[in-house]
């Protein structure tokens, strides 16, 4: 008879699903906190990375919680959490207009997209109305 692994004996997280880890989608926010306390990054080189976003920050004596740089097609932002809004104000005032990479770099408050109800009704009438008409098939 050939011998088959069944995943059992050798403890957690070994083929019996009892694994510790959080999973995708289970643990914290990266970009977690209040609003206040988040700024928001534009007109920054698309090569930059988020550790020199991270010591150019660190560096003007204001400590971030969390940095990161966008890529894809929100390329060139990014954005950072600071431990307290007193924090992120600073660094808005104190930052903005910095220059990284040759390029000056905007730095503003984290505004937050307001979700609207009936959004996702008037998205679909949209899409019907700029829809071609069908088409009769004979």
């Amino acid at each position: 008879m050939p011998w088959v692994w069944m995943g059992k004996g050798y403890g957690k997280g070994y083929g019996g699903g009892g694994g510790g880890g959080k999973g995708k989608g289970k643990g914290k926010g990266r970009l977690s906190g209040a609003p206040d306390q988040k700024v928001w990054i534009g007109n920054l080189p698309e090569d930059l990375k988020w550790k020199d976003l991270q010591t150019t920050i660190d560096e003007s004596g204001i400590k971030s919680a969390w940095v990161e740089v966008f890529g894809g097609k929100n390329a060139g932002t990014g954005a950072v959490v600071f431990k307290t809004a007193e924090d992120a104000l600073e660094a808005v005032a104190k930052l903005n207009g910095t220059v990284i990479g040759g390029q000056a770099v905007v730095f503003d408050t984290w505004v937050p997209k307001p979700k609207e109800e009936g959004d996702e009704d008037a998205r679909q009438e949209t899409s019907q109305e700029d829809a071609p008409p069908p088409v009769p098939v004979a």
